[in-house]
């Protein structure tokens, strides 16, 4: 993920949270990476902890600058044209909108086209309407938003971008780690997801 990020001009500088002693080494001679450690989840948010709203209260309060990108890095396939595509919605959607365009941030989604149902087992929605869910990927935002909006990077009138199936793809679990696996072995075999 710190590769696909150093590889984009627009980004200036990258910022990672983390106690790992081997990224901090890692990374302890690049110009465009800073490893800190400034917050700390409490057990009920682990889940949430990589792109939760506390982390970026925490790091803002340690970096500088104005427009920020924030990214789950435990997302192996998401795409480095989803990124420059998320960047580039931001600049022409909140920094240089056209008349009538303004929104304030932008952020991933993913999206479900499902049927419902309740725990009776009746239907809620039969017409299987599209639900959109904040899969926490990725969010460009910047400082006067968050700040305006209570500590949130989705702002009041954020954009939104759906992203592919497979970019969806976490690496939160034993299970997934070894789907992840399997299918970076064989990319191949998945030519419309990775081109030939």
């Amino acid at each position: 993920m710190i590769d696909k990020l150093e590889a984009i001009p627009q980004v200036s500088k990258i910022i990672v949270n983390t106690d790992s002693a081997r990224i901090k080494s890692d990374y302890s001679r690049s110009g465009k990476v800073k490893v800190i450690n400034v917050y700390q989840a409490e057990p009920q948010e682990i889940e949430l902890e990589l792109t939760s709203d506390r982390t970026t209260e925490a790091l803002l309060k340690h970096v500088e600058g104005e427009h920020f990108l924030q990214l789950g890095p435990i997302f192996p396939f998401l795409k480095q044209q989803t990124i420059d595509y998320m960047i580039e919605t931001y600049d022409k959607h909140v920094v240089n909108p056209e008349e009538g365009q303004r929104y304030d941030s932008v952020f991933s989604i993913r999206t479900l086209n499902r049927r419902y149902y309740d725990s009776d087992t009746d239907f809620i929605r039969e017409d299987r309407p599209n639900t959109f869910v904040e899969d926490g990927i990725l969010h460009v935002f910047n400082r006067k938003t968050f700040l305006a909006g209570g500590n949130r990077k989705v702002g009041k009138k954020p954009y939104t971008c759906g992203i592919e199936e497979i970019e969806n793809l976490a690496i939160d679990s034993e299970e997934n780690y070894q789907l992840a696996v399997f299918i970076d072995e064989n990319r191949r075999r998945f030519p419309r997801v990775f081109g030939r």
